[in-house]
């Protein structure tokens, strides 16, 4: 470990974090702690009022319900990567440490490892609270639906999503350079191939009609693209106790899997990119510049079948219309950004 944590790197790029460290940890306090705790006063509240223990959900459903807290998590996320860039790129001190002794892999290693163990820090505060919290009142829950496994699950894979969307985050901060607009254009890149696949499938359920074959082998391959869906939880058609269905994760381990996988992929490639840059034109919109092409040619792909699937729903001539007029508009208009985004002071 010691010959991958450079003491002065790694303190430097963890001054810059420690707050959003602390926003991560309230973050997850408010959503999940309040969450939990809700809804036991709730319980509370109805055992007082009719005499009996309702189905006790509370510790599940405080853990899994679907509100802010996902896309809370992701904007904090990106924020976090553009903290640990955006002062080096806009000062230009990259340069200036990239001069001193010290070798970009140890550069771009020590930027992940502060901002993965702000994440680690993060959640095992909460996991503490929440494992306190279950022990103080288990007494008052059904163990058989509230298992202390569902804390330990729930933390692994929320873990797990956030540091891979994060090492997303670095390698697109290593192949653009405005921080800022490389935390956006990274947070829209990964719903990129969910929406593509959802486009094709609206496309041939207007030429074919609805294909069960089709439809069942697409939603499969959307449901695996969607890095961002892997931490949702759904509830079985099965009634369970007193009409309770429990939340639950499918296909827990593969996702864990292929999060790690992932998280190694973006990880290397990140450091290729970094290794190649040069640290002069943190300005430019896009450091390499064969990835502008593709950049522009994504985004007017994307902007063209958007416009198509809403405005030419009901008639094909009409979406295909739409789809070639505004792939050709998206096109320029991704050509016009490259150009006012890669300025340079």
């Amino acid at each position: 470990m010691s010959r991958i944590i450079n003491k002065a790197l790694f303190y430097k790029e963890w001054i810059n974090v420690k707050w959003v460290t602390m926003v991560t940890i309230i973050t997850l306090l408010f959503y999940k702690g309040y969450g939990v705790i809700t809804l036991l006063n709730q319980n509370n509240e109805m055992i007082r009022r009719l005499g009996k223990i309702p189905s006790n959900r509370w510790f599940n459903n405080g853990l899994h319900m679907q509100d802010d807290y996902f896309f809370i998590m992701i904007l904090i996320v990106i924020i976090l990567s553009i903290v640990l860039f955006i002062v080096d790129k806009s000062s230009g001190n990259q340069g200036f440490i990239a001069a001193m002794p010290f070798t970009r892999k140890e550069i771009i290693l020590n930027k992940w490892m502060a901002g993965v163990i702000s994440l680690l820090i993060s959640f095992v505060v909460t996991y503490v609270f929440l494992s306190l919290f279950y022990v103080l009142n288990i007494s008052g829950m059904y163990r058989a639906l509230n298992p202390y496994s569902d804390i330990v699950r729930w933390v692994l894979m929320n873990m797990a999503q956030s540091i891979c969307i994060f090492t997303f985050m670095v390698l697109a901060q290593t192949v653009m350079g405005n921080s800022v607009v490389s935390g956006i254009v990274a947070g829209i890149m990964l719903i990129v191939p969910y929406f593509i696949t959802w486009s094709i499938q609206n496309v041939l359920l207007r030429y074919f009609g609805f294909v069960q074959s089709i439809r069942i082998r697409l939603d499969s391959i959307r449901y695996w693209l969607n890095v961002y869906q892997y931490n949702l939880a759904y509830t079985s058609n099965v009634n369970i106790n007193d009409n309770y269905n429990p939340y639950y994760y499918t296909n827990y381990k593969l996702k864990l899997l292929v999060l790690f996988i992932l998280t190694c992929l973006f990880l290397y490639l990140a450091y290729i990119s970094f290794k190649k840059k040069d640290l002069e034109y943190n300005l430019k919109l896009f450091v390499f510049k064969n990835l502008e092409p593709v950049f522009m040619c994504v985004f007017a792909i994307c902007t063209g079948f958007l416009v198509g699937l809403i405005f030419g729903e009901y008639s094909l001539m009409a979406f295909w219309v739409y789809v070639i007029t505004f792939i050709i508009v998206g096109y320029f208009v991704a050509k016009q950004l490259v150009k006012v985004l890669s300025s340079r002071k």
